[in-house]
């Protein structure tokens, strides 16, 4: 083999990787396809639901639904890619805009963290909500639409802060990430944060006090609808007090992922570029894990919610009933007597 040969060899990118990179982006594919699919069935569940009493619940579940699918969008969108390597968050773009400059490579990563943050926020404004419900009998919607408002707001300054803390790229640090062998080859554009700087520090502070204030939030609230339940300050039948305990496991299961699969991440991930960690397949985890909460919350409110659970399955002919064996008949004829903080829990 002569040098010319060596060169061309030790140029062509490692078919490992290549295959690697091809996969990400059909798992993207993968990924929008039925998170928009399941999300459109809630959707539909929800806009169907033909109590009236029922539907403070399902404009609240549609909120949740719409951030969900806001960052499905984005996530789509941007197929980011979120890497540690030398004292650095990578945020690297792999989808349309995989060549394009400042400021699209700016932009990319400040979508993504917006939507990111929704996905936190929204679960936060549920337990809100039904701690208002519940606890204080009271139903106001506008009051909801201001807290959701505000989350919105500070999601799209949070992720917008990127502009003024993070990097674009630069001859250096495109070396440093093509050292990594996914990037050797077609590398994509990106921006990084650099922990020397006090502003993306104070950015990457901030990310992680404000997931442990918003999950602080979920946990007082969470026990005290638990304790509500579990006392008689609320006069509730017994089917209507099982619809709460379903209600109820729907919102810790839909807290529970994020709070794993993007709050663990966003947290250790910006404790490891402080650290100044190299963690060579951050990245794969970060996507495969974080992208996955748009389908996991959809799931779990098709499986766990009794009476979009018998929509789904119905049998035409068969009187259908739940796990805890109320029909769907007895659930459609007695909420209407309830009042609505008990009505609330059969949506």
């Amino acid at each position: 083999m002569n040098s010319t040969d060596l060169i061309d060899s030790l140029s062509e990118p490692d078919p490992f990787y290549v295959t690697i990179r091809h996969l990400h982006h059909v798992y993207e594919y993968l990924l929008a396809t039925i998170s928009f699919s399941l999300n459109g069935c809630v959707v539909y569940l929800a806009v169907t639901t033909r109590n009236p009493t029922m539907k403070n619940y399902c404009w609240v579940l549609l909120m949740s639904v719409a951030g969900d699918m806001i960052y499905t969008s984005l996530n789509f969108l941007s197929m980011m890619i979120v890497e540690i390597r030398a004292g650095k968050m990578w945020f690297i773009t792999t989808g349309p805009f995989i060549h394009s400059g400042y400021p699209y490579n700016m932009l990319m990563s400040s979508l993504y963290l917006s939507g990111m943050y929704v996905t936190i926020m929204t679960i936060m404004v549920q337990f809100v909500y039904r701690y208002e419900v519940l606890c204080k009998n009271t139903t106001s919607m506008k009051k909801f639409f201001k807290l959701y408002a505000l989350g919105i707001i500070w999601s799209v300054v949070q992720g917008f802060l990127t502009w003024p803390c993070f990097d674009p790229p630069s001859e250096e640090d495109t070396a440093i990430l093509k050292s990594h062998p996914m990037y050797t080859f077609d590398t994509p554009t990106y921006v990084n944060g650099d922990v020397k700087n006090l502003s993306t520090m104070i950015h990457f502070t901030s990310s992680q006090v404000v997931i442990i204030l918003l999950y602080v939030v979920v946990v007082i609230t969470g026990r005290r609808i638990h304790k509500v339940l579990n006392s008689e300050q609320v006069k509730m039948s017994k089917n209507t007090r099982d619809a709460q305990s379903k209600l109820t496991t729907v919102m810790l299961l839909q807290a529970t992922y994020p709070g794993i699969i993007v709050g663990t991440p966003v947290f250790i991930g910006c404790g490891m570029a402080q650290m100044k960690m190299d963690v060579l397949w951050s990245g794969m985890y970060f996507v495969t894990s974080i992208s996955f909460i748009p389908i996991a919350n959809a799931l779990t409110v098709l499986l766990v919610i009794p009476s979009f659970r018998r929509r789904i399955f119905r049998k035409t002919g068969r009187k259908l009933t739940d796990s805890s064996g109320v029909s769907a008949r007895s659930i459609g004829e007695s909420v209407d007597r309830r009042r609505p903080s008990e009505a609330y829990a059969m949506s």
